[in-house]
């Protein structure tokens, strides 16, 4: 195998630890939490939206780290500082504490994973880059369908701090693999991306103006806006299905394991989504993905049956699951793969929107008893999204090598 898909692996495995904590095992801890600390629902919501606002605002600064030091050092750093903030989330009844905690875990996903992972992946892989993509981005969706069935009976048999404590160790553990195992770039092992003979792509210097030339190209704040948007709303849909699904008349495991279901589809699809970027256009993907988004979604608006949710739960899922996929793909294809870190950082800015879909959520529930008003308005604003997918093109200047 070639060692390319090993460091994929590692990179799957922080986004399925860190990104599973910070998003989807929320559908398992925010009964248990509200009940032990006489918290709101609306109480947590807003924490988990100032600690994503400050795991948003680390892409950027993550991204130019990146450019000056080790990405095999900041994945093992990530690695054990999201471990050792996941350990303690348990011990606390200070929602201020609970929030700086949880800010420490958001950032740290951009480490261990996120940004270091997506950089590593277009460092190793220039043909097979979308499957890769897909493959990494994977992690998060497959924790979703993993974590929470695993939580819920650790909560109820242990108790919250324990469950937390267990998951904190876990994480940590994966710090001294990542030492061991990663390496920035294929050349550093003699190897060449996708484990060919030579180098496929025409390297020439990285644009050290991108960014400030993005600042000034309307179709970058397209793709930005595009998939900031999406994915606040894949976020905040994805952390609280579960709830969700009990107001809607679902006991406590049907509902998990319907929201499981959509999480695991979200992970088994991204890989698919990958190969479509690579198949056809990383820009069609985008399209597509965001049109299909929008339509599943709507299923959520109709009268509640099992059979109706279990459709738009794999509906939903398979199609949010692709945004994380698609969205390094697209800013590859469109800015070049020399210019990746500095188009990402530009890009990532507008990923900051990700932390409102915690509190629309939050409000959403708090002042009608239902999450229904939310799902309005995230329908109207990913059908906005595919508005302006449609007006994204690819940058003159980025490399032709994928042609």
């Amino acid at each position: 195998m070639f060692y390319g898909w090993k460091i994929g692996l590692i990179s799957l495995g922080g986004n399925f630890l860190l990104q599973g904590y910070v998003i989807y095992i929320m559908n398992a801890f925010m009964e248990p939490l509200c009940e032990m600390n006489n918290w709101s629902r609306g109480d947590i919501n807003l924490s988990l939206g100032l600690a994503a606002l400050a795991g948003q605002a680390a892409m950027p600064l993550m991204a130019d780290i990146s450019t000056r030091v080790s990405l095999r050092a900041l994945m093992t750093l990530g690695a054990l500082a999201g471990g050792g903030a996941t350990f303690f989330l348990g011990w606390t009844d200070s929602i201020p504490a609970f929030t700086a905690l949880s800010i420490i875990s958001w950032v740290a996903t951009q480490a261990c994973g996120g940004v270091v992972g997506n950089a590593l992946v277009s460092n190793w892989f220039n043909r097979y880059r979308g499957r890769a993509f897909g493959l990494v981005s994977s992690g998060t969706s497959l924790s979703g369908a993993v974590l929470p069935l695993l939580a819920l009976p650790l909560i109820q048999s242990f108790g919250v701090r324990d469950a937390y404590m267990i998951f904190g160790v876990a994480t940590m553990l994966l710090g001294p693999i990542s030492w061991l195992l990663v390496r920035d770039k294929p050349e550093y092992m003699h190897m060449f991306p996708d484990g060919g003979k030579t180098d496929p792509v025409r390297h020439t210097p990285p644009d050290k103006k991108m960014f400030s030339r993005m600042a000034r190209d309307p179709k970058a704040y397209m793709l930005g806006f595009s998939f900031g948007l999406a994915l606040t709303i894949g976020s905040g849909v994805m952390s609280q299905l579960k709830p969700s699904l009990a107001d809607m008349g679902l006991s406590a495991y049907p509902a998990m394991l319907l929201a499981c279901a959509a999480a695991l589809c979200a992970a088994l699809s991204k890989y698919a989504w990958g190969a479509l970027c690579d198949r056809f256009t990383p820009i069609t993907a985008s399209r597509l993905v965001m049109l299909l988004s929008a339509a599943s979604l709507a299923l959520i608006l109709l009268p509640p049956s099992l059979i109706g949710l279990a459709v738009f739960c794999v509906t939903f899922g398979s199609c949010i699951g692709g945004l994380w996929a698609v969205l390094p793909a697209a800013t590859t294809y469109c800015f070049g793969s020399d210019n990746f870190l500095p188009a990402y950082k530009f890009v990532s800015l507008f990923l900051l929107l990700r932390c409102l879909g915690f509190p629309v959520m939050g409000l959403a529930h708090d002042l009608s008893g239902s999450y229904t008003p939310a799902y309005v308005i995230f329908l109207i604003v990913l059908l906005l999204c595919f508005g302006m997918t449609c007006l994204v093109s690819r940058d003159a200047r980025a490399d032709k090598a994928a042609d």
